[in-house]
């Protein structure tokens, strides 16, 4: 049985910190629990551009694309935005992991044949994703559920300083002090933690202030 490409915190907030220097973010972005996984939507954004709203009602159908634009023009340039959104390096991986899952799905169970089954994988590997419809449901689906975690992590750094333990970047779990990050507060942190923290969140955001003291 094939699994899904194993998460790591550092590549989705490495994934939310491009995307929002491409000028790309997630807005409208709500997910409730329900008894078939999660009724969610989410919305698409470029600058001031509304791009596409993908929602799924949660009860193990299909998601569900809206795209805003409504003239050829519109669409047009959208469609552009998509292809720059799909070439950012760190989009691209993420898409090639879960295109590679399908089709590794497809093989076991012989939905596949085995030449072009290797020919696929050489596409995949060579290739940009292309904004497809499922492709862009499942991006946006994708960047919803990381920029969460981004914004928690963000509103976590205003007031302390959060670490990732050796081994948890697979977990997405962090802990922190309550205390500025300074050098010497991470000196500290890396003390009582037995030299066991593998990295500072604020790190991954760029946020680490020079020249501390």
């Amino acid at each position: 049985m094939f699994q899904e490409p194993e998460f790591s915190l550092k590549r989705d907030i490495a994934l939310t910190v491009a995307v929002e220097a491409a000028g790309f973010k997630i807005t409208n972005s709500k997910s409730i629990p329900t008894e078939d996984g999660y009724a969610w939507h989410a919305t698409l954004v470029h600058g001031l551009t509304k791009i596409v709203t993908v929602s799924n009602g949660g009860t193990g159908g299909e998601d569900h694309s809206d795209f805003h634009a409504t003239t050829d023009v519109a669409k047009a340039a959208d469609k552009i935005r998509l292809q720059e959104l799909f070439a950012i390096p760190e989009v691209t991986a993420v898409l090639r992991d879960h295109l590679l899952y399908n089709l590794n799905l497809s093989q076991q169970f012989n939905k596949v044949s085995e030449s072009d089954y290797f020919a696929s994988k050489d596409q995949i590997a060579g290739s940009t994703p292309v904004p497809s419809v499922d492709n862009v449901e499942y991006l946006v689906g994708y960047l919803a559920t990381a920029f969460k975690l981004a914004n928690e992590l963000k509103r976590a750094l205003k007031t302390k300083l959060v670490f990732v333990r050796k081994g948890q970047d697979a977990t997405g779990e962090y802990g922190w002090y309550v205390k500025p990050d300074t050098a010497a507060n991470r000196a500290t942190a890396q003390g009582k933690q037995s030299g066991t923290i593998d990295y500072f969140v604020a790190d991954l955001f760029a946020t680490a202030k020079e020249g501390m003291v």
